[in-house]
């Protein structure tokens, strides 16, 4: 059997909505698995700690940017770590033509 787990944003905490059998709270996004695998063994479902859980969190990116996770956009590091690689495979491709062909 499978459970939908639904973790939503509520202040602080994250509520866990085991669907069809409880909820509770935690702290930290970390413990959203446990928290429903911990409902559940509560509900007396006897393979709590190995049933297969299918986790929504829809509040997932809003909680990563509430936390100063940056955005994975392109910036200057990776702009120029991109460049310097294009260098050196360029360099790599030029100098087994070379040696190929010469």
């Amino acid at each position: 059997m499978s459970y939908v787990v639904v973790g939503t944003r509520e202040g602080d905490r994250w509520t866990v909505d085991v669907s069809g059998v409880g909820t509770s709270t935690v702290d930290d996004l970390a413990q959203v698995e446990a928290c429903a695998r911990e409902v559940l063994r509560e509900h007396g479902v006897a393979d709590h700690a190995t049933v297969d859980l299918q986790l929504l969190l829809p509040d997932f990116e809003v909680d990563l940017r509430q936390h100063g996770v940056p955005d994975h956009g392109l910036g200057p590091v990776e702009l120029v770590s991109g460049a310097i690689a294009l260098v050196v495979v360029v360099g790599a491709i030029a100098f087994l033509l070379g040696r190929l062909l010469g």
